[in-house]
């Protein structure tokens, strides 16, 4: 069972712990990306706090991390822009995922990973672009 961490209930930082979670299958236009780094952000305890309850749905319990870099391990059915093996990043598909050693990120906010950009350096400012934060 790959490993994560999350939470178990909403609440404060006592709910949070490693998980040993069955492992995704991407769906339609998911892929699934074994995890090399992933995205730290305030937003991630407010999820955990229950602050975002009324529009993100979650069942518990719930992984945490939003954004990831990794490589493609698998592909949902009409995923045709990727390849198993790419090097890629992007966001989770429900918004949580990210704190683990595989995430499923949704196709369409996904990019592959610049030739120039190693592997585990901080890549925030991309990440805000695929997202649209900025």
């Amino acid at each position: 069972m790959p490993a994560a961490y999350g939470f178990t209930a909403y609440g404060g930082p006592e709910v949070q712990r490693f998980l040993d979670l069955p492992m995704h299958v991407p769906g339609p236009g998911e892929l699934l990306v074994e995890v090399r780094a992933a995205g730290v952000n305030p937003v991630d305890w407010k999820v955990r706090s229950g602050m975002h309850r009324a529009f993100l749905h979650l069942d518990l319990p719930a992984v945490l991390g939003r954004e990831v870099a990794g490589v493609v391990v698998q592909l949902g059915p009409g995923v045709d822009s990727f390849t198993v093996g790419d090097p890629v990043f992007g966001t989770t598909d429900r918004g949580c995922g990210g704190y683990a050693h595989f995430a499923l990120l949704t196709a369409s906010r996904t990019a592959l990973k610049p030739a120039v950009v190693e592997s585990g350096r901080p890549w925030g400012k991309v990440a805000l672009g695929l997202r649209g934060d900025h």
